[in-house]
Order: C-alpha cells, then sequence, then structure tokens
C-alpha cells in the first residue's frame, strides 16, 4: 500500500552479528500524505490528525483509520502477530527506528518475563469473547530528535497485510 506522494524506491535488511542493521533508500516527497490506498482491494489507511506541528520529546498518539473501497470503515481487520496493528517510525537519515505497538512497545526480556509470571498463574474462569476489532489502530510514540521521519503502518485484512507509509516533519 503505497500514500500518494509517498514511495518506498528500495529497502533491504541486512543481518551484521547479533544485531539487525536496515538499510533503506527512501525518496523525498514534497507533500506529506494523510491517507494511503492499496492497489490491491482498495483499502485505505488514513492518518488521523491534527494541523500541530509535530515536535520532539511529546508523547503523540498516532491514530489512524483503516477504510474498505467504499469508503466505509473497516469491519474486517484480524491480528496480526497478535496485535491489531503494527507501527515503524524512521528518521529519514535512519538514524531513529522504533517499532511500536497499540499498547506501546517494551523490551522482548520484559515481555517474557511477564509472560513466565501469568503462565504461573491459574488459569481465569472466563476469557472474554472474540470480537470484531475497530477500525482505528492507535499507537504512543513521542519523537527522540527532530526530522524528516517516515511512518509504515501495517494491518490485517482478508488474511493480507496492508501497508501504509506517510511523511512526518518533526521540529
Amino acid at each position: 500500500m503505497v500514500g500518494s506522494g509517498t514511495e518506498v524506491v528500495g529497502s533491504r535488511t541486512d543481518v551484521v552479528g547479533s544485531r539487525f542493521r536496515l538499510r533503506a533508500k527512501l525518496r523525498r516527497t514534497a507533500v506529506a500524505s494523510a491517507e494511503a490506498v492499496s492497489r490491491t482491494d482498495g483499502t485505505r489507511i488514513i492518518w488521523m490528525r491534527d494541523a500541530q506541528p509535530l515536535i520532539t520529546k511529546r508523547l503523540t498518539i498516532f491514530t489512524f483509520r483503516v477504510e474498505d473501497a467504499s469508503g466505509q470503515p473497516a469491519n474486517d481487520l484480524e491480528l496480526y502477530m497478535g496485535m491489531p496493528g503494527h507501527a515503524v517510525f524512521v528518521r529519514r537519515d535512519l538514524r531513529v527506528f522504533a517499532h511500536v505497538h497499540p499498547s506501546g512497545s517494551a523490551p522482548m526480556a520484559a515481555i517474557a518475563i511477564g509472560q513466565r509470571s501469568l503462565d504461573a498463574q491459574p488459569a481465569p474462569m472466563h476469557t472474554g469473547h472474540a470480537g470484531m476489532l475497530p477500525a482505528t489502530v492507535s499507537f504512543p510514540y513521542g519523537f527522540p530528535e527532530p526530522g524528516d521521519y517516515r511512518i509504515f503502518v501495517q494491518v490485517k485484512r482478508h488474511g493480507r497485510v496492508e501497508t501504509a507509509a506517510f511523511d512526518a516533519p518533526v521540529r
């Protein structure tokens, strides 16, 4: 999924020792897009943002609405790797990279410790009901440094992952 005015012209991931290094060549665009449209089925992912400029060192909730080809809120979102969506915030010079989940992100070691603690607990009597996911997904993030960023958002519909890209200048 690529938004108007936004294009990923090439990317690859190299594994270096035990660290991952992302190499991406991102073309600079003149206008930030608030909407991205799928070329396959018309899915649209819209960044629901106000006119306030993005600034550093402030927690911001980034909300994206997913619409079907007719412009209606998508009612068929699925969990993707256990989450309603994923977002990646990348500064153009690649000095900042953050993979964020709707509930925020925690180091994997901390999650593993928490999971072991939960596994030691007795199972709850009532686990809840499966239901539809909302057509909006939000991600908490604070930019550590100013610069030109690109935000990649992924959601899953009809068993297929949809990806949208948005430009975000940060002062």
